[in-house]
């Protein structure tokens, strides 16, 4: 059975509503957002590109977020990819339930050339979208933090954000590869990615860094 993921922020009335629309027709609150997802992605196929973090605790919280973006992320107009090590738990998890595996192998060359090598993922991945909206879930840059450093890691991102890629992308790493990395570095990894995310066993935080003036310490 699909575990809900809680996303922490939704207006209250909002979710109160949804959920009452829910109860009427005889649904579930998930089959609506899965609904309106699909709609959203058809109307804007042409127009999105993003490229996002999620950082999770541990193999429990980055369960619990498979099960949930694997049943949101069906859809007609959507066509899922997954790209990163194949003893990685996601990439079992998600080709097992039918994600395409752009890796392109042999893996072993991201390592020392990780731009070089993820331009032909992008192709290979590319060569398969057609007409549909593409979804990626890339575990290349926990990789790359881990066997070689959280700043190449950084730089990695970085290279990839600037290329354009079509559809949305979710760079998807364990949090404490890169909390070891540094501050500096750390904000950096967050401020090259669109949005950031946190996934704390079965809650998804969103995760907001901006400059603030230190007045803001002493007001309501």
């Amino acid at each position: 059975m699909t575990k809900d993921l809680f996303v922490r922020g939704l207006d209250d009335e909002i979710h109160t509503k949804i959920g009452k629309a829910a109860d009427a027709l005889g649904v579930s609150l998930n089959s609506i957002v899965k609904d309106a997802l699909d709609k959203w992605l058809e109307k804007n196929s042409q127009h999105i590109h993003k490229h996002e973090l999620i950082l999770y605790k541990d193999e429990k919280s980055l369960s619990s977020l498979l099960r949930s973006i694997d049943y949101i992320a069906k859809g007609e107009n959507v066509f899922r990819a997954c790209c990163g090590p194949k003893d990685h738990q996601g990439m079992q998890f998600l080709e097992k339930h039918g994600w395409y595996n752009g890796t392109v192998e042999p893996f072993n060359e991201f390592v020392s050339k990780p731009s070089r090598y993820a331009a032909k993922v992008i192709q290979s991945i590319g060569e398969k979208v057609g007409k549909k909206q593409l979804f990626t879930m890339a575990f290349l840059a926990g990789h790359l933090a881990k066997e070689k450093s959280a700043s190449e890691a950084t730089k990695f991102c970085k290279w990839y954000g600037e290329k354009d890629v079509p559809g949305i992308t979710y760079c998807v790493a364990k949090a404490d590869t890169f909390f070891s990395g540094g501050v500096d570095n750390l904000l950096e990894f967050f401020n090259i990615h669109d949005q950031v995310f946190m996934v704390n066993d079965n809650q998804l935080l969103k995760i907001h860094v901006a400059n603030e003036n230190i007045h803001k310490l002493f007001m309501n």
